[in-house]
């Protein structure tokens, strides 16, 4: 028998940490920051369309109300236009924080299984993310039984939306975590899971900075609580 051993040495966790911290506030202060008053930017752009043309000459002989009406329609769409923008930057934002995740636990993986088996990259990049999950069970430590596991595989799913859009995903994540998906029509949909047949569109796909910031607690409580040592004994071939 070969005992294989899984050490998340103090200065790992230690860098996982750092990097995941600075990847999250950065992306609270230098893109989320940015798009905390579109409302009142909205306004203001409404505002500059309608002096504008107010002041521009001829102005005086114009319809003052026809030039509101054009100035408020211009400051909606640019309220929809900085809104799909946000919409955009967070999707990207969570993408690369799982990516990034995802990624320092397969490395890790490999890291530490390579000193005593000639497949530890497979074992670490060739599979779904729910089998390194099963892996590290079979070491002993039951992620899914975790509170931080239900928002990481949430995360996980609304990643997969955003790149793939139609989908099996879509329809587990309507299913299993509704609350991130909006419909536009049907109002309190983020209350309730979706019925099987529902016609589901990709494009429903909503995450708050709330959510944001709820998925990268839950990634920070991974790497705070995963175990310094976790063992595994396996037959040895002769």
């Amino acid at each position: 028998m070969r005992q294989l051993q899984l050490y998340m040495y103090s200065g790992n966790r230690r860098v996982y940490l750092e990097r995941h911290d600075f990847y999250v506030g950065q992306v609270r202060t230098r893109v989320l920051a940015q798009f905390r008053d579109i409302e009142a930017e909205a306004e203001r752009h409404s505002e500059t369309i309608y002096n504008e043309l107010a002041e521009a000459p001829g102005g005086e002989d114009s319809d003052l109300s026809e030039i509101a009406d054009y100035a408020l329609e211009s400051g909606h769409e640019r309220y929809e236009l900085l809104h799909d923008l946000r919409d955009q930057m967070v999707f990207s934002a969570v993408a690369g924080m799982y990516h990034q995740w995802d990624k320092d636990l397969r490395d890790f993986v490999e890291h530490e299984l390579r000193h005593d088996l000639v497949n530890a990259d497979k074992i670490a990049w060739d599979q779904k993310s729910s089998a390194m999950f099963d892996l590290l069970k079979e070491f002993g430590w039951d992620c899914r039984a975790r509170p931080f596991y239900p928002t990481i595989d949430a995360c996980r799913l609304v990643v997969n939306v955003y790149k793939h859009g139609q989908g099996s995903s879509l329809k587990i994540l309507a299913s299993t975590y509704p609350e991130y998906l909006k419909n536009p029509i049907v109002l309190g949909t983020e209350d309730r899971a979706f019925a099987d047949g529902d016609d589901l569109d990709y494009q429903w796909l909503a995450v708050s900075e709330a959510q944001f910031e709820r998925f990268g607690e839950a990634m920070r409580s991974f790497w705070q609580e995963f175990p310094e040592r976790l063992f595994l004994t396996i037959p040895v071939t002769p």
